[in-house]
């Protein structure tokens, strides 16, 4: 089934920031993989020595951000109106210790939370919600979240103040980026047109300050609720372990009609590029626990599929469980840079069962090179190509020079076609310089933001 055959396109403006016009998703590292291992919150000592290891390791790649990530019930101090000050109330230390200390070191701060949950403490407390007479018990919804946290009922007096301030006050501690999670929980419980409007409160109040980034979204009709107010939407189920499974395995050739609609990366990136562009809405493929992969081999595949998906790279391996070659992956130059350009591809097909051309991705540079990726993800060695001519539309059908983005090797020019064989879950990035004399007729326009 094709993502077109099982969504009606509905076209939508995308938010307008300064994140979709430059069409950068962000670089980062996430407290992610110890949590999920373990099943509990990050201790402080191992969120500060991440925070080092990130600074020392990648900062000088554009890795330039460290996020919390979940296992967030455990945030039960609050301020006087009622909003977290820690990721953790066993922690010693608050967000405003930790953000400072995050840019000490050249880094920013993101935050994981959704500003339409209420924790225990604030509801038990009854806080006053600024800018109202009213209080916090007043503009909880009938549904919860979990025991710990208490959805806020959008149709409430105060309720939009409540999330307005939430937004604001992570902007106001420095944050720049807000993670807004289990968005489905609340469409489900509450409806979409209650879900748009709390979106459409996040989107004005962020304005420019604070990268929107919308996680576990339905996404109805190709999104078309997300993409007026998300500078990024998550595109596929959660990480989880990080191996193959979730790269490519993980149901693969199944859409469901609500979240997660796609349970792999490579599937939801298939589905969903055709709604995101530059300047419109980024995907999300989720974070990147590279030491869970079988080899560099797979290593390779998962970033360069974010690469081409035009995805944020999130590092979510640490410090004492990435091996140098994972290091060495998360800093390929080559492809860094197609990155800090804005730069996506697409597939030659959006159906996911179409398994050669939904596995070969172009995308087009300023300069008028190509970038194409082409992706084994069998479980047998097969021949991949691309046409020079027919597929990307270079019309002297020649190749003045094309590189290797891996081994960063010239292959010298070519004619025709560019054809290899790759092995199981193995992939290849190129750079096409058309011949000068060729004229392009292809339906792939330029890829990367440039007009800034």
């Amino acid at each position: 089934m094709s993502l077109v055959s099982a969504l009606v396109f509905i076209n939508v403006d995308a938010r307008d920031s300064k994140y979709t016009r430059k069409n950068v998703a962000p670089q980062y590292w996430t407290a992610y993989e110890y949590c999920y291992d373990l099943n509990r919150p990050i201790t402080e000592l191992r969120w500060k020595n991440n925070i080092d290891w990130m600074a020392k390791t990648f900062l000088d790649r554009g890795y330039d951000m460290i996020t919390n990530d979940g296992w967030i019930e455990g945030a039960q101090t609050i301020n006087e109106n009622g909003y977290i000050t820690k990721y953790n109330s066993g922690w010693e230390h608050g967000f405003k210790y930790w953000n400072e200390y995050i840019k000490n070191k050249g880094m920013k701060a993101g935050v994981y939370y959704n500003p339409l949950w209420m924790t225990t403490a604030a509801y038990d407390n009854d806080c006053p919600v600024a800018g109202t007479s009213t209080t916090t018990r007043r503009i909880a919804g009938q549904y919860s979240f979990n025991g710990k946290l208490h959805w806020v009922d959008v149709d409430k007096p105060g309720a939009e103040e409540w999330v307005k301030g939430y937004v604001r006050y992570f902007i106001d501690l420095g944050m720049s980026f807000l993670r807004v999670d289990f968005l489905e929980n609340y469409e489900n419980h509450y409806g979409t047109e209650r879900y748009e409007k709390a979106l459409r409160w996040i989107a004005e109040e962020a304005g420019d300050d604070l990268f929107i980034s919308l996680v576990m979204p339905n996404s109805f009709n190709h999104a078309a609720t997300e993409i007026p107010y998300g500078d990024m939407f998550r595109i596929s189920d959660d990480c989880f372990a990080g191996d193959w499974n979730f790269v490519s395995a993980r149901r693969r050739g199944q859409v469901k009609n609500n979240w997660p609609m796609y349970a792999n990366v490579f599937d939801g990136f298939i589905g969903f590029s055709e709604v995101s562009a530059p300047g419109k809405i980024m995907m999300d493929g989720d974070f990147m626990r590279l030491n869970k992969l079988a080899n560099n081999e797979e290593r390779k595949f998962l970033f360069s599929l974010m690469i081409m998906g035009g995805s944020a790279l999130a590092i979510a391996d640490q410090y004492d469980t990435a091996t140098d070659d994972v290091v060495a992956i998360y800093k390929n130059e080559e492809l860094l840079e197609l990155h800090n350009m804005g730069f996506s591809a697409k597939p030659l097909s959006t159906n996911i069962l179409d398994y050669e051309n939904s596995s070969r991705w172009v995308g087009k540079l300023p300069d008028g090179d190509y970038i194409v990726g082409l992706f084994n993800r069998e479980d047998k060695a097969l021949v991949y190509g691309i046409d020079f001519t027919t597929e990307l539309g270079i019309t002297s059908g020649r190749a003045k020079s094309v590189r290797d983005l891996w081994t960063h090797k010239e292959l010298g020019s070519m004619k025709n076609k560019f054809e290899t064989a790759l092995e199981p879950h193995h992939c290849v990035i190129i750079r096409i310089s058309p011949d000068p004399v060729a004229y392009n007729s292809s339906g792939f326009g330029c890829s990367c933001r440039h007009d800034e």
